[in-house]
């Protein structure tokens, strides 16, 4: 907390508990001793009064968050936020909040704009929004990948589509020619 909101906090609980102002002075003296203003204490002495002030009945409200989502989401986003959270049960990333997931939003779509990012999952449409769930399954399968080899888990193999003939098709064929990666 910085000083300022501790002053900022001192100043709502003076106004919850309906402190006159020679009340409130005489509260600051008695916690801090030849101080009667918030402007002459230490961050430690503030911090101080707060607590006086919750052991007279104060209580402090955290910050309440607007409901973000305007319009319904789309099919995308609700894969984005299903393979998010996924990735959070699995262990691959710390938070697994829709906080943290714009954040990553932000990060990414600030890599690929070259400057601002898009500060929203919300926000993301169209092509941005496609590109944006295929880089997240990619990184998904990436880290599925090195936890099954870490764990000497036997990696699934690939069945590539074959003719009745028994040769491979055109398409696996050029599955099996082209470099991984590209």
């Amino acid at each position: 907390m910085t000083r300022s909101n501790a002053i900022q906090l001192i100043h709502i609980a003076k106004g919850q508990l309906a402190l006159d102002d020679d009340t409130y002075r005489s509260l600051l003296g008695a916690v801090v001793p030849g101080k009667s203003s918030c402007r002459e204490m230490t961050i430690i002495e503030l911090q101080n009064v707060i607590q006086a002030m919750e052991a007279k009945g104060f209580k402090s409200k955290p910050l309440r968050r607007s409901k973000r989502r305007m319009s319904a989401p789309s099919d995308v986003s609700l894969k984005i936020r299903a393979i998010w959270r996924m990735m959070f049960k699995e262990g691959f990333i710390r938070d697994g909040s829709d906080i943290a997931l714009d954040r990553f939003v932000q990060r990414q779509t600030r890599i690929r704009n070259g400057g601002a990012g898009v500060s929203s999952l919300e926000w993301l449409r169209g092509d941005a929004e496609a590109n944006f769930l295929e880089s997240l399954k990619q990184w998904h399968i990436r880290a599925m990948r090195e936890a099954m080899l870490a764990h000497r888990v036997r990696l699934p193999e690939i069945r590539l589509p074959v003719t009745k003939a028994g040769t491979m098709t055109q398409s696996a064929a050029l599955t099996l020619t082209q470099p991984e990666g590209g």
